[in-house]
């Protein structure tokens, strides 16, 4: 058989050109169709509200989508979040039925109601078959016009939306982003808020109603109907059902002026990145400015695809990175473009550079080809008339042109406009906005590329919290206090060194609860010491049981899931030896390991704070508190494979165990997951040495 393939394979490559002259032509392709726009209609019902109905009866389906004018630019500084909130509690209780009976109703019609806030409108949106239109346009209606907000969904949002705040310092890019709306809007401007836990907390349910109230509106909204229906029969529908929808007062939406921050640098150092998020950013022009499209094509120019400027030298050429990007944001009043990429950590100024050579080529040396362009044109306009196979996004197209106050020819004729756009074009808004002198420069990565910024201009160094690193220091203070006195003070006040010294065994049993995205998990742990060499761990949930074994004196470890035991070894054996140490005991012992750097940063809220760094530039800060010498919490930045992840640990409720004081509640929280274990001591059990290796 192989001596067969082989000839086949030489027959076919030593007569492989008389083949190929008898390959066919390729095809020409086929003449381009004349594209129209679809048709609709505008009404308008008795309460005020227009309705814009665009028939499509290929499927029997219906498309339902109201736009309230006033998205998250409501939301003020210091309640961040609310729009998205009360988007998300529309659906979650209204009319008569509570969200099981508004879930298990549409799931069984295949049907759905969902509503979502964008930065200045919210949307409900309705889908169906045609015959069970009226059954989804009840529940629609009602949540739009009778959202009861029941206060126990209330409390199940909060938990999952605190859970995705967690996430964001998880993400370096969304971190740079944060930092890069900062810096071009101002930060006190509404494009450039974002949720934290603060804001979140600060939201009540009363917050909700009045956002509702002083929204939702027929003379604040538009509605579109896509599908196939009877146009009499839908307004009539419309009719009854939104009839007690009263008109009210709009609120006021008109811009608001940005307050850019000082042009420069904002780098916001991150221990342990394993690469950097860059991003380069300029203020531009409304959405309905003369300029708009061609800034719009001009992100697509310089990273909306493969053919794109970037990919083609950040990626292709110099492998920088994998993905890098621009564009142009959509916003009615104030909008900015945007350049960025996460590149390695060493290539971070380079990337930077080349970044800057590329916005500046647009407009300096006319390398833009016509080729080039017309590519890039005909993908965005190929792009615009294949969305048209979605039928609700033309009822996006028309909404939004009656929301930005655009000619709806202007969004008939886009084809036409791209096409028309020149290089010419792109190098004058690109020397009119797009300049050095007008980016701003975001930067999240390790601490030591500080100084490689500077021939950006000057650096501004920020917090995770895009707090400035100085005005985050003016609340702590010097705690006149050494690194020996907080250790001698936090061994006195668990009990001193000759208790501690007597302390040979400890057995800490508990139960554990771990919650995440707002749903919760029960279980027990069970932990063993035997000082100072060997530990055994327990945890049981009814998802996974997860078991550790710590043996210094037979300098082995092993550690099962439930279903296997593997031995540990090398640097998996260290690193879990480390993680399972008892924390208080160990505290008493930092300054004796010659590998760690302490230092005190200072007082803060009643705490002395400890800074920690160990051999792998793993930071942690130790909060004593000042009064009792405890350990009130740790906040620690563990580095892993996707990088850093901030981890932050509480200690409450100390008792008495037998002449140390201990916890009896800790706290864990990390990007992904809350931990709360509740936990009771005993000191010096007997212990078996069998306990610490596996049966």
């Amino acid at each position: 058989m192989k001596k067969i393939l082989i000839g086949i394979l030489l027959f076919v490559s030593f007569y492989g050109i008389s083949f190929s002259q008898n390959i066919p032509p390729k095809p020409e392709p086929l003449p381009a169709n004349q594209f129209n726009f679809p048709e609709y209609k505008v009404a308008t019902l008795s309460n005020g509200l227009k309705v814009f109905l665009i028939k499509d009866d290929e499927q029997p389906v219906l498309i339902i989508n109201l736009l309230i004018k006033g998205g998250t630019v409501l939301d003020g500084k210091n309640k961040t979040g609310a729009t998205d909130y009360l988007a998300a509690m529309l659906t979650k209780g209204a009319g008569k039925r509570n969200a099981l009976e508004i879930a298990q109703t549409l799931d069984g019609i295949g049907a759905s109601v969902a509503a979502g806030a964008r930065g200045e409108y919210m949307e409900v949106t309705g889908y169906s078959l045609k015959k069970h239109f009226n059954i989804m346009f009840d529940i629609f209606a009602d949540v739009v016009l009778a959202p009861t907000f029941p206060s126990d969904e209330f409390d199940k949002l909060m938990d999952q939306f605190l859970a995705s705040v967690k996430m964001r310092k998880s993400s370096s890019s969304t971190i740079a982003g944060d930092m890069i709306k900062a810096a071009v809007y101002g930060q006190d401007h509404p494009f450039a808020q974002f949720k934290t836990e603060q804001t979140l907390k600060a939201i009540k349910v009363s917050d909700l109603k009045d956002l509702y109230k002083n929204t939702f509106m027929p003379n604040n909204a538009t509605i579109a109907v896509t599908g196939d229906f009877d146009e009499k029969e839908i307004i009539n529908i419309l009719e009854e059902k939104l009839k007690n929808w009263k008109k009210g007062t709009p609120p006021n939406l008109g811009q608001i002026e940005a307050k850019s921050m000082k042009r420069g640098v904002y780098f916001i150092p991150r221990p342990g990145s394993k690469q950097s998020s860059i991003v380069i950013s300029q203020l531009t022009v409304p959405r309905n400015h003369p300029d708009y499209d061609v800034l719009s094509l001009t992100g697509s120019v310089m990273g909306g695809s493969f053919g794109s400027k970037l990919f083609r030298t950040l990626r292709e050429k110099y492998s920088f990175t994998y993905t890098p990007y621009a564009y142009h944001t959509s916003s009615k009043y104030i909008n900015r473009f945007a350049c960025g990429a996460e590149v390695k950590n060493e290539k971070t100024d380079s990337s930077l550079t080349i970044i800057l050579e590329q916005l500046q080529s647009l407009y300096s040396d006319g390398d833009l080809s016509k080729e080039d362009l017309d590519r890039i044109k005909n993908n965005n306009i190929g792009s615009y008339l294949m969305a048209f196979e979605n039928s609700g996004y033309i009822s996006d197209l028309v909404q939004s042109a009656d929301f930005y106050e655009i000619p709806i020819d202007k969004i008939k004729n886009y084809p036409q406009i791209v096409q028309n756009i020149t290089t010419l074009d792109i190098s004058k808004v690109a020397a009119k906005y797009l300049t050095p002198e007008k980016s701003y420069i975001a930067v999240v990565g390790l601490p030591s590329l500080r100084d490689s910024l500077k021939k950006f201009g000057p650096v501004y160094e920020y917090t995770l919290d895009i707090k400035p690193v100085e005005e985050s220091k003016t609340n702590v203070k010097s705690s006149g206090i050494s690194k020996e006195q907080v250790i001698e003070k936090f061994e006195k006040a668990i009990g001193g060194k000759e208790a501690i010294s007597k302390v040979k065994t400890m057995k800490i049993e508990g139960s554990l609860t771990l919650s995440a995205q707002g749903q919760s998990i029960s279980g027990n742990v069970m932990q063993v010491f035997e000082f100072p060499d060997k530990v055994h761990t327990l945890t049981k949930t009814p998802i996974f049981t997860n078991e550790i074994w710590i043996n210094k004196t037979l300098n082995k470890g092993w550690a099962s899931n439930g279903n296997e035991t593997n031995e540990l070894k090398d640097d998996e054996l260290t690193e879990t030896e480390e993680s399972t140490k008892f924390e208080f005991f160990d505290i008493t012992q930092l300054l004796a390991k010659t590998d760690y750097k302490v230092e005190v940063k200072g007082e803060k809220d009643g705490m002395i704070m400890l800074k920690v760094v160990d051999p792998e530039e793993n930071e942690s800060t130790y909060y004593f508190n000042k009064t009792t010498g405890l350990l009130d919490k740790i906040e620690a930045s563990q580095v892993t494979e996707q990088g850093p992840m901030d981890i932050t640990m509480e200690f409450k409720e100390y008792e008495d165990f037998r002449g140390i004081k201990l916890p009896l509640k800790q706290i864990t929280t990390t990007p992904m997951y809350t931990t709360t274990l509740d936990a009771v001591y005993w000191i010096n059990p007997d212990i078996s040495d069998e306990t610490f290796q596996p049966k």
